[in-house]
């Protein structure tokens, strides 16, 4: 007698705790919040040819978040800047404390 491979069905539920890979990732709704609050320009020097996905300021491996705080619109030469040189990421962190609030939004664009 022969054996039959009977496989079981993938669950359909959605999954409790992301995938180790999809942690800390930016959702394609906070992804379009940072480039309209960084008005589709570069923070650093105001490019408006953007990487798709924003810069974590602080590093998925470093246990950075995908929210929007953690954001910023960056094009592809200030990317691998920030990617090669600690002065440059330094400078993203700075700029994140300076000009956002805790939900990372800009704070001079609060009118009281």
């Amino acid at each position: 007698m022969g054996l039959t491979f009977n496989p079981v069905p993938k669950p359909q539920h959605k999954r409790r705790v992301p995938k180790r890979g999809d942690r800390g990732k930016f959702s394609p709704k906070t992804i379009k919040a940072i480039c309209e609050r960084d008005n589709y320009q570069c923070v650093r020097c105001g490019s408006y040819h953007l990487e798709k996905v924003p810069h974590h300021v602080i590093y998925k491996s470093q246990l950075g978040e995908g929210t929007k705080r953690n954001g910023v619109s960056i094009c592809i030469s200030c990317h691998q800047e920030a990617h090669a040189k600690k002065e440059i990421r330094k400078w993203f962190e700075e700029w994140v404390e300076k000009n956002l609030d805790e939900n990372g939004d800009r704070i001079y664009d609060k009118v009281d």
